[in-house]
């Protein structure tokens, strides 16, 4: 009983990272993707029906290396309905070559060589993951390393879920109270 203890308050802190998205909705996007054929992009607005991690990084960033390997592991989990689109930030190819095989990254990762993509975001830290629901709408972020190890996928969307229907409710309270 007491390694459940632990593992569940490791669980709160870490969960405890994730916190609402107060900035202005944030603006949409195209960038070249990394390693795919000279021209090719990824639009933000033709991923549909997911939620959406934007995670901002760079090979230059310690605790981003670190954290890319958990990325991994989460998007290898899986869930229906989770995409990941990491964003590298100011980056050269070479080290970031090096990272992608080291870590064994097979989610999309988009080249921001000129930092506009994360300045429009509001982006200060790096690492910093963004979560969008399926209409991209930003809900939750992190802005450090997270330990993505200690999610379950399904949490990550019964929060996004639970975060929306809080939201919603208050809305409707505050239409209810003004009537």
């Amino acid at each position: 009983m007491v390694a459940v203890a632990v593992v569940s308050s490791i669980d709160l802190a870490r969960a405890a990272e994730l916190v609402p998205w107060t900035g202005a909705a944030p603006p949409g996007f195209t960038l070249p993707q990394f390693g795919a054929a000279p021209g090719s992009a990824i639009a933000l607005a033709s991923e549909s029906g997911e939620a959406i991690l934007v995670h901002f990084f760079a090979s230059w960033c310690e605790p981003c290396r670190e954290e890319l390997p958990a990325l991994q592991r989460l998007a290898e989990r899986g869930h229906p309905g989770i995409k990941i689109l990491a964003i590298s930030v100011a980056d050269v190819d070479a080290p970031l070559r090096r990272l992608l095989d080291a870590t064994g990254v097979t989610f999309p990762v988009l080249m921001d060589r000129d930092r506009a993509v994360a300045r429009s975001w509001d982006i200060s830290a790096l690492p910093s993951t963004v979560i969008l629901d399926s209409r991209h709408t930003a809900w939750l972020i992190v802005e450090s390393d997270f330990g993505w190890d200690a999610l379950e996928p399904k949490q990550l969307t019964d929060r996004l879920t639970s975060t929306r229907n809080d939201l919603h409710a208050q809305q409707s309270l505050v239409t209810q109270g003004g009537q």
